[in-house]
Parts: C-alpha cells; structure tokens; sequence
C-alpha cells in the first residue's frame, strides 16, 4: 500500500517569487513616470493657459490707449473740408482770417459722410470762425484751442457727439489780466484724429 505524498513545504514568509518581484518593480516604474508625466502637464498648463482661460484674461484686462499691435495698422485719411474767410470779431482794427482745413481721420469710412455732411460742417466752422478774437489766434496755443473746438463741431455733424458745442465769442483778457487758458486738442478715439490747417493767415 503506497504512502500518500507529503505535501510540499510552503515558501518562507520573507521569500516572494521571482515573477512577484519583477511586476512590483514594474509598478512602481509606471507610478514614477506617471507621477513626472503629471508634474510636466500641470506645469505647462500653469505656463500656457487654455484658450477659454487667454479669452477670458484678456476682456478682464484694461483696454490699451494703444492701438492693437495683433491687427494690421489702417493709415489715416485726410480729407479737405475747405478754405474759410472770415471777419474777426472786432478788436481795434478790422480783421479778417484765411485759413485751409484739412482731417485727419482714424477711420477712414468716415470719409463719406464728412463729404455728404461738408455743407453743414461748413457752416459751423464759419461760426465758429466769426467768433474768435484776433488776439485769441494770436499765440500756437490759441490756434490748437481752434483746432480742437472745430473737432468738436465735426464730430457733432458726424454723429460722435451727443450735444452740440456752443458757439459763444469769448472776450479778450483785459490788459493787465490773464488771457483765458486754452484747452489744446485732445487725440481722440471716435474717428476725427486731428484737425490741420494747411494754410492760416490773419489780415
């Protein structure tokens, strides 16, 4: 009669396969690479934000004064709006101005409607013009207070300004007192860059 088999001697607690040994190691190696490869993507995400977030961030941000550098820079238009004599208020003798008016516009679609609405503007200029004292005009400062109450006119025909500028002579500065301060003309984002005068002379 044949003795049953001994069963075999179970392995020691301290002793693992080899195969066990081998899939740990691989393990831990594609934690590793895994936990770098992490690491790298979270940082290029700190570095290039998604499309979504760049969007974002930039209609939060503060609008430039600047034009923006992205789109193709559009050079202005100058466009003649006329010559103009006019009769200055008086002030000792008699005198009469001449002066060319060139503008320079931003936004050069805006060239049509300054030649539709030429009449009008015209018109406002020449008021404009009547109400100035010769001594106003006299200094560079005086004539760029000019310049920016004609853009201001301008704009008003256009449609860029709500209310329309008053037309009002302003006395001459007695002698002895401060002339009035001129308040020089501003660049300006609605269109009308700048008002030129090609040609001014006081007769």
């Amino acid at each position: 009669m044949s003795k049953p088999a001994k069963p075999a001697a179970a392995p020691a607690a301290g002793d693992q396969p080899p195969k066990s040994k081998k899939m740990l190691i691989i393990i831990i190696a594609v934690v590793v690479l895994l936990a770098g490869g992490g690491a790298a993507f979270f940082m290029m995400k700190k570095d290039h934000p998604p499309k979504g977030e760049h969007a974002a961030a930039s209609e939060e941000a503060p609008a430039d004064d600047g034009e923006d550098e992205s789109k193709p820079k559009v050079p202005p238009k100058f466009v003649e709006i006329g010559t103009f004599t006019a009769n200055l208020m008086k002030e000792g003798d008699d005198r009469v101005m001449q002066v060319a008016i060139t503008l320079k516009l931003s936004k050069p679609e805006l060239e049509e409607k300054v030649k539709e609405s030429n009449p009008e503007i015209q018109h406002r200029v020449n008021m404009l013009l009547q109400s100035k004292y010769p001594s106003e005009l006299a200094t560079v400062a005086g004539k760029e207070k000019l310049a920016g109450d004609i853009k201001s006119q301008v704009e008003y025909v256009l449609g860029l300004r709500k209310s329309a500028p008053e037309i009002h002579a302003t006395a001459p500065a007695a002698e002895g007192e401060t002339p009035h301060a001129a308040t020089a003309e501003t660049p300006s984002k609605k269109g009308v860059a700048e008002v030129l005068f090609t040609s001014f002379i006081i007769q």
